[in-house]
């Protein structure tokens, strides 16, 4: 007798059920739903981030397992929301579209320290000069953590500017200790949105790292130009139109002036060019003509015609 094969099913408990319809509810609902990284942000900062932003974003943590059920729950165009979450993540929700939504979760960042065993974000620099550190211990703390410190003057000086560790470097706790003393804090903490989700599309955080500032320059300059070449190729749009013909007025007027064209409505501009090329042209006739030879230049000539000495 061929045995019987039995298919069992975890049981998911209630409330795990109840949050994820609660959040998948949260999620319909919502113009635009993100997924944020939460590493490294102490909780003090963390509640302060979530004040700050109150009233235009809502962030709601929860399992990871929850996270990705309630999203795959949801809309198809959603879904790809899921393979964001790991690691220490959360949902986030906003009216506001993803690029925004970016901006100010970059501008709620705060610098933080550098823990031991974490990894340089970027070179760091220490530069030579005088610090605000009274001579003592803290000459051998620089010292051992490879910068090159003394005491001159009753101060302690950095004789010489250092990379003290390079991108990508294990940070020791020695350089961890005194980068955090010396207040140099080469990484800013806070909530890192991975990805959004805005009428039907997913962005990825590389489409919504935008310089805001730089574009809008950028149009500007573009929307000038483009109007300098449309009044220059004679281009009609409701924005050029006036501006086109304000210079073809321009240019008939003095191409009138120029030419002396006998337009009734020119006319005193006309006689005003004319009489200003006659007198011009009286003043050179005047500038060439000889002068006249003084009386008493022409009393010696007579004299001499005489031979009277």
């Amino acid at each position: 007798m061929a045995a019987e094969v039995v298919h069992r099913t975890a049981h998911v408990p209630d409330w795990k059920i109840k949050e994820v319809e609660e959040l998948k509810e949260r999620i319909d609902k919502s113009r635009v739903v993100g997924v944020v990284g939460m590493r490294e942000i102490p909780a003090s900062d963390l509640q302060q981030m979530r004040g700050e932003l109150r009233g235009s974003v809502e962030v709601k943590v929860v399992r990871n397992s929850i996270a990705r059920r309630a999203l795959e729950a949801s809309n198809p165009e959603i879904r790809p929301l899921a393979g964001y979450v790991g690691d220490q993540t959360a949902l986030i929700f906003s009216d506001e579209n993803p690029f925004k939504l970016y901006s100010k979760l970059e501008k709620a960042k705060r610098p933080m320290p550098l823990k031991a065993g974490s990894k340089a974000p970027k070179d760091i620099v220490v530069q030579a000069g005088e610090t605000s550190f009274s001579p003592g211990p803290m000459v051998g703390k620089l010292q051992a953590a490879g910068i090159p410190a003394a005491i001159k003057g009753g101060k302690v000086v950095i004789n010489s500017t250092l990379t003290l560790i390079k991108e990508g470097e294990t940070v020791s706790p020695k350089v961890a200790d005194i980068l955090k003393t010396m207040e140099i804090f080469p990484k800013n903490v806070g909530m890192d949105l991975k990805a959004a989700y805005e009428g039907g599309i997913v962005f990825q955080a590389k489409d919504m790292a935008l310089d805001v500032d730089k574009i809008i320059g950028e149009l500007a300059t573009a929307s000038v130009r483009a109007f300098n070449f449309a009044i220059e190729v004679g281009y009609a749009t409701p924005e050029t139109i006036t501006t086109m013909l304000q210079k073809a007025q321009a240019n008939a007027r003095n191409l009138v002036a120029e030419e002396s064209i006998p337009e009734p409505s020119m006319m005193e501009i006309v006689l005003s060019r004319a009489v200003a090329k006659a007198q011009a042209i009286a003043r050179l006739v005047s500038e060439d003509a000889p002068a006249a030879a003084p009386a008493e230049k022409d009393e010696e000539k007579k004299n001499e015609v005489a031979g009277v000495e």
